[in-house]
């Protein structure tokens, strides 16, 4: 079952072979072996890769588990040690890259040594069990089982932005209602309406509707396209704090605000709560807070 957990990890045989330092073959046996053992199909196999098959997925819920309590047994054993030591693979949302979440992932490495970082940064919500990482940094509400916990890390302030030179084409909006006529670039699966408050309470929603003008899977390239000119979009302010800086985007509407996106960590919940991950994790919420103090005058 670890073989087979090592090998949906990677996707690859010989990829699993090399974390496990045993030959591809004996890794090939082993989950042909528990494959029959099991009487089911938990790899479906290519030439070019290795992917789960949804009697796969299911399984892997539980051996990532398994493999993660015997990770988090061999900690308790060197529990003995001044540092923790280890390997943690994390997931980051791309549009994180100059937060202080990663400078706070950069202070963990610097005070624990022994300690190995490896970061995915993605702009899709990802699972710490069916995904196969420690913990996963995510933005938004989202539902997961109970076989995670969850620590809100913060919050993300959204804004309307423009490109400059395509809100000098534009009769200047008196609303936010203005706004809807306007092209829209929106990134996947985020919603449609938008609700914005304004300083002296008035409320507004406004929509991008049903087929907005561009949609992308990616932050970095909604900010590009942007500073393209080619519309608007509601995006967190860390993307493109330096954009409306030095002119190159065009805040709306500051004096109205809309609510805030929820920043948490997501990892395994495991019974010993002193595993790496817990460690990690509440290093960062620390680190984190500390900052937030600093930037409130605190």
């Amino acid at each position: 079952m670890a073989i087979f957990s090592a090998v949906a990890d990677k996707g690859s045989f010989t990829e699993a072979s090399h974390t496990l330092g045993i030959a591809p073959s004996r890794v090939s046996e082993a989950v042909s072996k528990l494959e029959v053992y099991l009487d089911t199909t938990l790899l479906n196999r290519t030439t070019r890769k290795v992917t789960l098959t949804s009697e796969g997925r299911e399984f892997y819920k539980y051996t990532s588990l398994m493999v993660g309590e015997a990770r988090d047994g061999l900690h308790a054993l060197s529990s003995g040690k001044a540092m923790p030591s280890g390997t943690l693979l994390i997931s980051v949302p791309s549009y994180l890259t100059g937060s202080p979440v990663l400078s706070a992932i950069g202070s963990f490495v610097e005070a624990y040594p022994e300690v190995h970082i490896d970061t995915s940064f993605h702009d899709k919500h990802m699972d710490p069990i069916t995904d196969g990482f420690d913990v996963c940094i995510q933005g938004g509400t989202q539902d997961y089982h109970g076989l995670v916990s969850l620590r809100q890390l913060g919050e993300l302030e959204r804004v309307v932005v423009a490109g400059r030179d395509y809100y000098a084409k534009k009769p200047p909006p008196q609303h936010p209602k203005d706004l809807e006529n306007w092209n829209w670039i929106t990134y996947r699966s985020r919603e449609r309406k938008f609700k914005l408050v304004a300083s002296g309470g008035r409320k507004a929603e406004i929509s991008t509707g049903k087929r907005p003008r561009l949609q992308v899977d990616n932050l970095d390239a909604l900010h590009f396209l942007l500073r393209r000119n080619l519309g608007i979009s509601v995006v967190p302010i860390e993307i493109c704090r330096d954009s409306i800086a030095d002119g190159s985007l065009i805040r709306l509407f500051e004096d109205w605000r809309m609510s805030k996106v929820h920043l948490f960590a997501v990892w395994a919940d495991k019974a010993n709560r002193t595993s790496l991950s817990s460690v990690f994790v509440n290093f960062l919420g620390e680190a984190v807070d500390a900052q937030r103090g600093l930037e409130n005058g605190e």
